[in-house]
């Protein structure tokens, strides 16, 4: 073989490997989680939520090179795509999963309970969403979505015997409405709805509330025996 034919040969097997060289290297580039966390957005933007759901978990089979796209971060987006998509039980358990595997303070930890809110609203799941809230046992996040759950109503002056008369005031938390009986009877959504302070003038009287929320739940009843004596 000539020196121009071996030259040739050398730069042929030199290009030949560059490119299998580039091949690989696109093939990782395409492959990481990054880039397959962009190809899941566009594919849900598409409205291809299904397809972006499996590429999620394509990414979530590969490492973590660079730090800078979790196995949370990736769950969330499969959360999201599995909302969108309908699937609101599976999206829910991914969620709950992220909620698990952080901590309160981490940007994961708020979106992932974002997404559990989300998720209970739209399929008006309001019983599971404050039982989730309860059971949490994070007071951030129950400050934060307390008009979700249901709080026992307060009397502000505790049952026991008074002289002359007594306004008594029913407190609440959340958004909602107490109805209210004092004759002993067990109060009901067409009992006396709580505004102003009971005025309670000599007697004896036997007050049982409830709190009912905005999305339907109801509180405990909570009741007092209240005498009020003739000055």
């Amino acid at each position: 073989m000539t020196g121009k034919l071996k030259a040739a040969a050398l730069l042929f097997v030199i290009a030949i490997a560059m490119a299998a060289g580039f091949l690989t290297y696109q093939h990782k580039v395409s492959n990481s989680r990054e880039a397959l966390l962009e190809k899941s957005m566009e594919l849900a933007a598409e409205g291809s939520y299904a397809e972006a759901t499996r590429t999620i978990d394509k990414a979530l089979k590969e490492p973590d090179k660079n730090g800078t796209c979790s196995d949370e971060t990736l769950y969330l987006k499969k959360a999201e795509y599995l909302q969108m998509a309908g699937d609101t039980d599976e999206a829910l358990s991914v969620a709950m999963r992220v909620v698990k595997n952080t901590q309160e303070g981490q940007p994961e930890f708020d979106e992932a309970w974002e997404r559990i809110v989300s998720i209970c609203t739209q399929e008006e799941e309001f019983g599971k969403l404050a039982t989730l809230l309860e059971g949490s046992g994070v007071e951030s996040v129950k400050s934060k979505y307390y008009n979700y759950l249901v709080y026992d109503p307060v009397f502000r002056d505790p049952p026991g015997t008074y002289e002359g008369s007594l306004e008594l005031y029913i407190e609440s938390q959340g958004v909602g409405a107490v109805f209210y009986t004092i004759d002993g009877t067990e109060p009901t959504e067409k009992s006396n709805l709580y505004n102003d302070p009971i005025t309670l003038r000599p007697g004896i009287y036997t007050v049982k509330a409830f709190f009912i929320n905005r999305y339907g739940l109801k509180s405990s009843t909570v009741t007092g025996t209240y005498q009020i004596t003739e000055k």
